[in-house]
């Protein structure tokens, strides 16, 4: 269960006269009956805080393809199971589901260790997921997922009618990053993220993401699952520094 200190980054609600379902408070009209929402006073976006926090994103390996192959409804069946593994697995951890992105997820954590676990959740759950893709629509459907700690600044984007509550800034736009790293079933994590987390969680080096210019390239890791293969000394081959791609969270 999140705890009291936990990222509270949800939109303000209203409440339906007509038939008392919480609303977006942007909304006008209630999604549940259709009641015309009473006025209510203009919403005024957030200040923007600053603060430490880790950046968990997640998305499908071969989205694209696997939407091509499969008809929109079987694709919608393993969306919203996958949503649903995600869902629990963060609010589990104490972390915030801040986005849907389509075909992953973006959350919030205010520990990194809470963030590692929340990941190795969503890939352990995932895997009935992928069995049942494969045995019923004969695709490979696994996630990739990224990890990044650092200061974020967390305000309301929008006004009127849409206002969305995200994290701006270089934390998570590296974050984000992670996913053209990370592999189908892998974790990736930077240096920053290794450094906070508990000694018992196993790493392996993967590389190195190509910083902003004038600054060091930053060293990632992936999380190991197999205590008993890092043992043996297994290394990830990784010799390409991956960009970081400018249009991702400026």
């Amino acid at each position: 269960m999140a705890s009291g200190s936990a990222l509270q980054i949800n939109p303000p609600t209203g409440v339906c006269a007509g038939c008392s379902t919480v609303q977006r408070a942007t909304s006008n009209f209630c999604g549940e009956c259709g009641a015309r929402l009473r006025a209510a006073p203009a919403l005024k976006p957030a200040r923007c805080a600053s603060r430490r926090a880790t950046v968990l994103f997640c998305d499908v390996v071969g989205y694209t393809a696997m939407s091509e192959q499969l008809d929109a409804e079987d694709v919608f069946g393993l969306m919203q199971r996958t949503f649903t593994v995600i869902l629990d697995a963060v609010h589990r951890q104490g972390g915030t589901v801040n986005q849907f992105l389509g075909d992953g997820a973006m959350a919030l954590f205010d520990r990194a260790d809470d963030a590692i676990a929340a990941g190795r959740e969503i890939l352990e759950a995932l895997e009935a997921v992928a069995d049942e893709a494969r045995r019923l629509h004969g695709v490979d459907f696994g996630m990739r997922i990224g990890v990044h700690a650092g200061t974020v600044s967390v305000g309301a984007i929008g006004a009127d009618l849409r206002v969305d509550y995200t994290p701006l800034g270089t934390t998570a736009r590296v974050a984000a990053s992670l996913l053209r790293v990370a592999r189908r079933g892998e974790m990736v994590v930077t240096e920053a993220t290794r450094r906070l987390a508990d000694a018992a969680v196993v790493f392996e080096p993967a590389g190195e993401l190509a910083a902003d210019e004038n600054a060091e390239a930053i060293a990632l890791y992936s999380v190991v699952s197999d205590e008993a293969v890092a043992a043996l000394g297994w290394r990830y081959e990784r010799a390409d520094v991956v960009d970081v791609p400018d249009a991702l969270y400026a």
